[in-house]
C-alpha cells in the first residue's frame, strides 16, 4: 500500500502543479481579475535544463505565478451520459464530476480537458481554472477520457484510446456541462484548452466543432500535446524499461530506495512528505540520479495506464486482467490484478485490449487505423489555417521527437510558443508560462 501511495504522489509530481482540492469547495466570488502581466516583471530563467528533471520537479514555488486562492470553485455532478452498470470494484469512481470556476458576471466559458488518467479534481485543473478565472473567464475542467470516472459515466466505448470516439464523448460531455451551468452563469462565448493527451484531444475537438458548429471557440490552446498519441506513449514505455532494470520485480526495491532518499533529505525524526518541495529538496541534496528520475517519469505514466487498463478490462469482460468467471466484490483483494495491470505496457494495451475491443460484436477497425486516428498530422491543414488555435510546448518534451517539434513549429508558425527547456509540463506553473497563457486568452 505504501508503494501505491508513493506512486500516486509521484504521478502527480511527474506532471506537477499545486495541491488538489481534497473536497468540494464553494468559496466566495473573487474580485481578483487583474491582468497577470502586472505581476513581477523580473523573472529568473526556468531552472531545470534536464527534461526529465523538469518533468518530475515542476517549478520551484518561488517561480510560480501568483494566482487567486479563491476562484468561486465548486465540484459539480452530472447524470451519467451512458446507461452502464457500475461494477462494485469501480464504485469509488462515481459519479461523473467536473470542476467549475464561476464568474458572477457575464463571461466567456473556457473548457479544460485533463491529461492522461486525470480527473476533474486534479492539481492542473485547479491551476488552469485559477489562471483563467483571474483574467475573467468562467472555467469548466473535465476529466480525461482515460480516467475511470469518465469511462463509467461518459464513454460509449469504455476502452479509451480511439481518438474519434473519445473526442465525440468529450464533445457530448461539454454540451451537457453547458446545459448544466446555463441557469447559473451568463456565458458570452467559448474557449478551450487541455494538457498532454487532453491537448491532443482539444485539437480534435476543435476540428469536430468546425463541422458541428456548436461552440465556435474563440481561443484554443494546446499545452504540451502529443503529436502522435501512440508514438508518445511508446516513448514512455521505453523510458521505464531503460531506467528500471529488473522491471516490475525490481519495483519494491526502487520504491524503498526513493522513500529512503526523501526521508534522509528531510532529516530523521521528521514526518515524510510526498510533494514537489520534498522531491526538490531531495534532488538538491543529490538523492536521485538520472536513472531514478527517468524511472519516476515512466512509473507515473504506467500507473495511469494500469488504472485505465484494469477498468477497461472489468467493464468489457475482456478476460485479459480479470478472468471472465471472476466477479469482484467491493472488498475483493486486487493485488494479483494490480500486478497484472502494472505489467501491461502501452503496446500490450493496444494489442490485448484496444484492438480486440474494436474487432468484436460486428466491429472491424484495424490497428493501423486506430493508430492513424490519434495523429495530429491528419488535421494539419485545419490546425495551420485556423488562427484561433495555438500551441505551447517545450523543445525537450520527452513525449516528442525532433520531427514532431518541427511539425508543431511549421504548422502553427507564429502561434507556436516553444521553449527550449521545461520537459513535459514542468514549466506549466512557471510565471512566464502562465502570463503567456493569460495573454493569449485575453487577446
Amino acid at each position: 500500500m505504501a508503494g501505491l501511495l508513493l506512486l500516486s504522489a509521484l504521478a502527480g509530481c511527474a506532471t506537477q502543479g499545486g495541491p488538489p482540492p481534497a473536497t468540494a469547495t464553494k468559496a466566495g466570488t473573487s474580485s481578483t481579475t487583474h491582468h497577470a502581466a502586472a505581476q513581477g516583471s523580473h523573472v529568473k530563467p526556468y531552472p531545470f535544463k534536464n527534461p526529465l528533471t523538469a518533468t518530475v520537479l515542476g517549478t520551484p514555488d518561488r517561480m510560480k505565478a501568483e494566482l487567486p486562492k479563491k476562484a468561486n470553485l465548486s465540484i459539480r455532478t452530472l447524470k451519467p451520459l451512458v446507461d452502464r452498470k457500475t461494477p462494485p470494484t469501480l464504485r469509488y469512481a462515481r459519479p461523473l464530476k467536473y470542476m467549475l470556476a464561476a464568474q458572477n458576471h457575464p463571461a466567456p466559458l473556457a473548457f479544460v480537458i485533463a491529461g492522461t488518467g486525470d480527473s476533474a479534481l486534479s492539481s492542473k485543473c485547479l491551476l488552469l481554472s485559477r489562471a483563467l478565472y483571474q483574467v475573467g473567464y468562467s472555467v469548466a475542467c473535465l476529466p480525461s477520457p482515460t480516467s475511470v470516472t469518465f469511462m463509467l459515466g461518459a464513454a460509449r466505448h469504455p476502452v479509451p484510446g480511439r481518438m474519434k470516439t473519445d473526442v465525440a464523448d468529450l464533445y457530448r460531455m461539454m454540451q451537457a456541462v453547458r446545459d448544466d451551468v446555463s441557469g447559473d452563469i451568463d456565458i458570452t462565448g467559448y474557449s478551450l484548452t487541455g494538457w498532454s493527451l487532453g491537448a491532443t484531444e482539444a485539437a480534435f475537438v476543435a476540428h469536430l466543432d468546425q463541422k458541428r458548429q456548436v461552440f465556435h471557440f474563440q481561443h484554443v490552446l494546446l499545452l504540451n500535446p502529443a503529436v502522435s498519441l501512440w508514438a508518445s506513449v511508446g516513448r514512455m514505455d521505453n523510458l521505464l524499461q531503460r531506467n528500471l532494470p529488473g522491471g516490475f520485480a525490481a519495483l519494491p526495491r526502487f520504491l524503498a530506495q526513493v522513500l529512503g532518499n526523501i526521508q534522509q533529505s528531510e532529516g530523521h525524526g521528521k514526518p515524510l512528505r510526498f510533494n514537489e518541495d520534498a522531491l526538490y529538496q531531495a534532488y538538491e541534496k543529490g538523492a536521485f540520479d538520472k536513472k531514478d528520475i527517468g524511472a519516476i517519469v515512466g512509473l507515473a505514466f504506467r500507473l495511469s495506464l494500469a488504472n485505465m487498463a484494469f477498468a477497461a478490462d472489468v467493464l468489457t469482460h475482456s478476460d485479459v486482467i480479470v478472468p471472465k468467471n471472476v466477479n469482484l466484490g467491493p472488498y475483493a483483494s486486487l493485488g494479483v490484478y494490480f500486478r497484472r495491470s502494472f505489467r501491461m505496457s502501452f503496446s500490450n494495451y493496444i494489442n490485448q485490449l484496444l484492438v480486440p475491443y474494436w474487432n468484436r460484436d460486428g466491429r472491424h477497425v484495424s490497428k493501423a487505423q486506430l493508430i492513424s486516428e490519434g495523429d495530429m498530422h491528419r488535421i494539419a491543414p485545419f490546425l495551420a489555417s485556423d488562427d484561433h488555435i495555438a500551441v505551447f510546448t517545450n523543445a525537450d518534451d520527452p513525449i516528442l521527437n525532433a520531427d514532431e517539434v518541427q511539425f508543431l513549429r511549421h504548422t502553427f508558425k507564429g502561434r507556436a510558443r516553444i521553449r527550449p527547456h521545461g520537459g513535459h509540463l514542468g514549466n506549466l506553473s512557471y510565471k512566464k508560462t502562465i502570463h503567456a497563457l493569460q495573454d493569449y486568452f485575453t487577446q
